[in-house]
């Protein structure tokens, strides 16, 4: 590795003879574009080459320019609000030509952006085969929320995601779901570059365990151009995690402006108290550069939806135990537990910037910091607990906290151009995260009244570096297509995983763990009380591991507008990886408009994801509050995760892990049968073979099991879980969207409808002969259970709503604005090891109301409420799952999330 010191030389100097190339003699196409109606220019409209990714846009006077090679071409424009017009040009060398347009009103209507993904080649989103969702900056002010992955569920029609309680790390990283995946089956971009995922894997028990995604909520809101959510795998074309699609994040580009917005708010329990500013400010560099900074902070406080606790707390004889409390001055209420949102403290800081390096090339960077503490609790811990207790510190008990510390980075940068018939953009990209534990309000309960009460519990690090080089040529095949472009390129990754140990007291048995002759303290019965940090156990040096691995690839494609009606994207990609080896996948697209307004389209593609890093080397020690199958009572469990290539996970039979791989069909059809209504319908099916999953829980109550756990006695290890190709699942859906936009008196009205169907199935459990052989004497239905029971299985079919839909209108007229919001959440399924504690979480329907009026000249009040009715899941009603009131609604299985109603007010300026 350490050729990569010279990285960045070699990156400088490709730029540099990138850009040299760039500068040979070429054409120009300049002109405006203007309304018809009113002569006026319009500023931001789309201007490009079909066939190409060579574009722009006008500026404030409704002017553009294209540099490009010598030939014919055909130049397309779009505005939003506006119909498309097309017209031919021929460019010769060092001359200019002139090409005007004069745009006539249509309808303000969904697909007519132009987007950066799903095509090499530049195209609007209606135009492209496969479907896609389009989020502008005003949507998501509009939504009222602060982070990306709750805008994202709320405005996009098959993504959920909602916030975690009593999950360790995952209350901090919300895992999220596009067409009822996991949140490593989908491909986040910024600008169209990778993103780096967390260094967190979600290992406790939420939607997503075992999983590695990105996370989504380090990028500020207010830094957002737009989203584009590609819904259909792509692998073939951007690799590893586009199973289920692609999530591209487009920053802002604008100049000459400055917008600073302020917003407060709570919920109708009166808690989740929000503060969140931003600023943000461009500037233009040069003719047709520009540099874009954004500032934003964030501080939220927590959410409590706990019940009273009814449990025992000093003894098991109620009686007794209400006069201890009530003698203490104590009531109930002192010993709940807070499930709910974490308290959240976030600083952003954004940048985008473009630099003309020659007349057709130019150098380009983007990327920001994010700093986010967190705050969140675990189990209470009760004085009759007395092996995880230390009466002399806590003689009421204590309700231990773990405090996060997330830091998550980005920098790309690339030049871009063309230069003898091709489109070329050189870039890299390094991003990291990290996330560090601290345990607060805690104790080492074998250390005694020597405890510490806080601790350093360990920081895991994942680290990414990405280049690529992507080509088009546009080919000249006289006449016979309207437009053919070869697509190429090319893409090194290089991934660095790493877990650092906490502090000794954080993890350790007493003084010394297993050390003849060193004190621990002891319970009534003189076992040993609990070693580590309660809580969280911190990470021992024995898990200490800083692992890489590089990956490279290759693709090429063919992307051709045949006829104005016919469009074909074939191809294909090979991809290399130093852990796991190589895989080929394809993908064959198409759309055909069979009537004006009316196209069918669909696609068919393999797919693949890597197993992560994180997936291979994570390991620890961790307290996992699992159901006793004798008492029914939620029992704290210490579980050994052990890492992929360990001799424990080969003397549990656990194979090696491989790569999923997945076969995806789309189908579906696009319409306008009337000018101001458009409509999308899309059926999809996902096949994923060999789906990575973390396994249930093998438990020492197996002689087998405790044999084979017996080194880690002395933590208190009782059980242990590994990642295994485990299921094969297939996923069915469909997607509808419907945009209606129409004149209201003096002003505007849109309608947009989107509903979501989405069926996954576990069709088959691998059960690898070596864990049979080892547990079962070869039967495999007798550890099928045991390697992923109904709990599990349940995760992955109906722990998220099958259906899911909403309606918005939104009215503008002079300086008033109103947008009103129904999002309908289908049924969701709890399915716990023991059926007789199935429960059954009804429909809900959730409305939102955003109310903005303009005060002065750029400056805007805005006051609304998500959820605005305070519309809360069913509760549980099994004695089981409420757990004495630790959880009156589910921390398993999520529709929306248990916050109820939020309610604020927002000032923006905009100058």
């Amino acid at each position: 590795m350490r050729w990569i010191r010279f990285a960045p030389i070699l990156i400088i100097s490709a730029f540099l003879a990138v850009a040299q190339v760039f500068a040979q003699q070429r054409g120009t196409i300049k002109g405006t574009v203007v309304s018809v109606e009113t002569s006026e220019p319009l500023p931001g409209a789309n201007v490009f080459l079909v066939g190409t990714v060579r574009g722009s846009s006008t500026n404030s006077e409704g002017v553009y320019q294209i540099r490009t090679q010598p030939g014919a071409y055909t130049v397309r424009t779009s505005f939003v609000g506006y119909e498309t017009v097309e017209k031919n040009v021929t460019v010769r060398a060092g001359e200019e030509a002139t090409v005007n347009f004069q745009l006539v009103t249509g309808a303000v209507l969904l697909g007519d952006e132009l987007v950066v993904i799903g095509s090499r080649t530049a195209r609007t989103a209606i135009e492209t085969p496969v479907p896609m969702d389009i989020i502008s900056a005003t949507e998501i002010r509009e939504t009222g929320l602060t982070e990306v992955n709750q805008i994202l569920a709320l405005v996009a029609p098959s993504f959920n995601a909602s916030h975690q309680t009593i999950g360790d790390g995952t209350d901090h990283i919300n895992p999220a779901s596009l067409r009822g995946l996991g949140p490593d089956q989908v491909l986040v971009l910024v600008n169209g570059k990778r993103r780096h995922s967390s260094a967190l894997v979600h290992v406790n028990g939420t939607f997503g365990r075992g999983t590695v995604g990105v996370d989504l909520n380090s990028i500020p809101t207010s830094a957002i151009k737009r989203i584009e959510v590609l819904r259909d795998g792509a692998a073939a074309q951007y690799g590893s995690d586009a199973i289920a699609g692609v999530i591209n994040i487009v920053l802002k580009d604008r100049t000459d402006n400055f917008e600073v917005t302020g917003m407060v708010g709570e919920t109708g329990e009166g808690d989740g108290e929000q503060v969140r500013t931003d600023i943000n400010y461009g500037f233009q560099v040069g003719e047709r550069g520009f540099f874009n900074v954004t500032a934003e902070f964030l501080d939220r406080t927590r959410t409590n939806r706990s019940d009273t606790w009814t449990g025992a707390v000093f003894t098991s004889d109620r009686a007794s135990d209400d006069a201890i409390i009530a003698g203490r001055g104590l009531s109930r209420d002192d010993f709940t537990m807070k499930t709910g949102m974490g308290n959240a403290t976030v600083g952003h800081a954004f940048f985008n910037t473009v630099v003309p390096l020659t007349e057709s090339s130019e150098f380009y960077a983007f990327g920001g910091l994010s700093h986010r503490k967190g705050e969140a609790t675990g189990f209470f811990r009760l004085p009759i607990q007395e092996e995880r207790v230390v009466p002399e510190i806590y003689p009421n008990g204590f309700l231990p906290e773990i405090h996060t510390e997330i830091d998550d980075g980005s920098f790309s940068a690339g030049v871009r151009g063309n230069t003898a018939g091709w489109d070329i953009d050189l870039a890299v990209t390094r991003g990291g995260n990290s996330f560090q534990f601290n345990i607060e309000n805690t104790n080492n309960a074998s250390l005694g009244a020597s405890s510490p009460t806080s601790f350093d519990a360990g920081r895991l690090n994942f680290r990414q570096t990405t280049g690529n080089l992507d080509l088009v040529r546009p080919i000249d095949t006289k006449g016979e297509f309207k437009s053919l472009s070869l697509v190429l390129g090319g893409e090194f990754r290089i991934e660095n995983y790493e877990i650092e140990a906490g502090e000794d007291g954080s993890w350790q048995l007493g003084n010394g763990g297993d050390t003849p002759g060193v004190d621990f303290d002891t319970t009534s019965t003189g076992g040993p009380k609990n070693p580590g940090s309660q809580v969280f156990p911190g990470f021992q040096p024995a898990n200490e591991v800083n692992r890489f691995r590089n990956s490279i690839s290759a693709y090429v494609g063919l992307e051709s507008q045949i006829t104005d009606e016919f469009l074909v994207d074939v191809g294909g990609r090979f991809e290399n990886y130093s852990d796991f080896g190589n895989t080929v996948i394809g993908k064959v697209a198409a759309r055909y408009e069979v009537a004006k307004d009316f196209a069918f389209r669909g696609a068919v593609s393999t797919g693949f994801r890597a197993p992560s890093l994180h997936q291979f080397w994570f390991n620890n020690v961790s307290i996992q509050f699992v159901i006793d199958p004798v008492t029914g009572e939620l029992e704290p469990s210490r579980v050994l995760t052990s890492n992929n290539l360990s001799q424990v996970t080969k003397a549990f039979g656990i194979p090696v892990l491989k790569e999923e791989t997945s076969l995806n069909i789309s189908a579906g059809f696009t319409a306008r049968p009337i000018r101001n209504l458009s409509l999308t319908a899309d059926f999809y099916r996902i096949t994923i073979d060999d789906r990575i999953v973390l396994t249930s829980r093998f438990s020492d109550s197996d002689p087998i099991v405790a044999t084979l756990l017996a080194p880690f006695a002395n933590l208190g290890v009782g059980a242990a879980q590994f990642w295994a190709n485990a299921v094969d699942t297939k996923t069915n859906g469909l997607d509808v969207v419907v945009a209606y936009v129409t004149k209201l008196g003096q002003g505007s009205l849109n309608l947009t409808g989107s509903v979501n169907f989405t069926s996954t199935e576990v069709e088959r459990t691998n059960i690898p002969q070596s864990v049979a052989d080892k547990f079962a004497g070869g039967d495999l239905d007798a550890v099928r259970t045991t390697l992923f029971n109904r709990e599990e299985r349940n995760r992955l079919e109906t722990a998220l709503p099958k259906q899911k839909g909403t309606v918005s209108a939104k009215y503008a007229i002079d300086r008033f604005g109103i947008v009103a919001r129904a999002i309908y959440y289908g049924k969701i399924q709890y399915k716990p090891t023991n059926s007789d504690n199935d429960e059954t979480f009804g429909a809900k329907i959730l409305l939102d109301l955003d109310l903005s009026y303009e005060l002065l000249q750029g400056l805007r009040l805005s006051v609304g409420a998500n959820n605005i009715l305070d519309t809360f899941p069913d509760k549980h009603t099994k004695d089981a799952n409420l757990s004495n009131g630790r959880f009156i609604y589910s921390r398993r299985v999520t529709q929306f999330g248990m916050n109820g109603g939020f309610y604020y007010g927002r000032l923006s300026l905009n100058l």
